[in-house]
């Protein structure tokens, strides 16, 4: 397994990486990653499981960053785009052209992979897991086209397969399994273990979620569909004094009763929850990597009387906020 990368941003220009399959007799493989030049820093985490590989990215880049990234083996993937944002460009029949905006994820195949990748964010944060046909046969044994039609017709044929025309934002579902995976302090066997149920949880309720998608929802017109993601953009981005509905409508030029329609179709919730939900996952960052208190954590998402955020987390998680300076 061979994958080469070329980018003007690179030292070398071209870095050509091999891989084994992903299989390891049960063993677990970590490697931490970290290439720097005059304008670009990355750091990946990778952890190798039989048959999967997952990749914890964090990267700071010069915008544009344009690479061309050729594969020589089948791509099947759950693309996570937690910070920044990613555009692959197919130069071959084989592939789909996949844009991933900030906060989305997205589910594919791809038989060939020859194409550009462009990332247009000065910062990236991402979750990305690969895996092959045999880890999909392991644990989904022949029931695979059964689990999900559309995805095991697309294997089988060997065609290319993308979960969503547009990439959805990340549900809180899995925003959960994606913090368990990067904050994962076991080791060894019970870190290998712990890990590959997280991915076939997420498979599960993705391929659940190919069977069930929705084909009667009224689609969004394109230039509403990204005024909702300027206004999550916008409240992500303004957690300690989110704008009020009203406000919010003026500043993406949409009415109140589509903002609110159109959001919910979007992102699966009305905005005060969605809100609540995104400073509650700033509070666990916050505490969790950055080390701050919990009446830090509480203030710097809004909330000026502490006890006030952790009653409203302690609804959300049933566990106390002071927990997470346990682990």
């Amino acid at each position: 397994m061979r994958s080469i990368f070329q980018s003007n941003q690179f030292t070398e220009k071209k870095i050509v990486k091999n891989y084994d399959d992903g299989d390891h007799n049960g063993n677990l493989i970590e490697e931490d990653v970290h290439y720097e030049s005059s304008s670009i820093n990355i750091n990946i985490k990778k952890i190798m499981l039989d048959g999967v590989h997952i990749f914890i990215r964090n990267e700071e880049l010069s915008p544009p960053f344009v690479m061309d990234v050729e594969h020589d083996f089948p791509f099947m993937k759950m693309h996570f785009e937690m910070e920044g944002s990613s555009k692959y460009t197919p130069k071959n029949a084989k592939s789909l052209a996949v844009d991933i905006p900030s906060g989305h994820y997205n589910f594919f195949f791809l038989p060939k992979v020859k194409g550009t990748l462009t990332y247009d964010s000065p910062k990236r944060k991402t979750l990305e897991i690969n895996f092959n046909k045999r880890f999909l046969k392991r644990v989904f044994g022949d029931s695979l086209m059964e689990a999900s039609s559309a995805y095991g017709k697309a294997l089988k044929n060997n065609t290319p397969f993308l979960m969503w025309d547009k990439s959805k934002p990340i549900p809180s579902n899995l925003l959960i399994i994606i913090q368990e995976i990067i904050n994962c302090n076991f080791e060894g066997c019970i870190k290998k273990i712990y890990l590959e149920s997280k991915v076939i949880e997420m498979l599960t309720i993705l391929l659940n979620d190919i069977k069930t998608k929705k084909s009667t929802e009224k689609e969004i017109v394109e230039i509403d569909y990204l005024k909702i993601i300027k206004a999550e953009s916008i409240l992500r981005e303004n957690l300690k004094n989110p704008p009020t509905i009203p406000e919010l409508s003026i500043l993406i030029g949409l009415n109140q009763y589509k903002l609110k329609q159109y959001f919910k179709q979007v992102y699966r919730r009305p905005i005060f929850s969605y809100t609540t939900s995104l400073r509650m996952e700033k509070a666990i960052q916050l505490i969790v990597e950055q080390g701050n208190t919990v009446s830090e954590a509480a203030y710097e998402i809004g909330y000026k009387n502490p006890q006030h955020f952790t009653d409203a987390f302690k609804r959300k998680y049933n566990f106390l906020p002071s927990s997470l300076k346990a682990h």
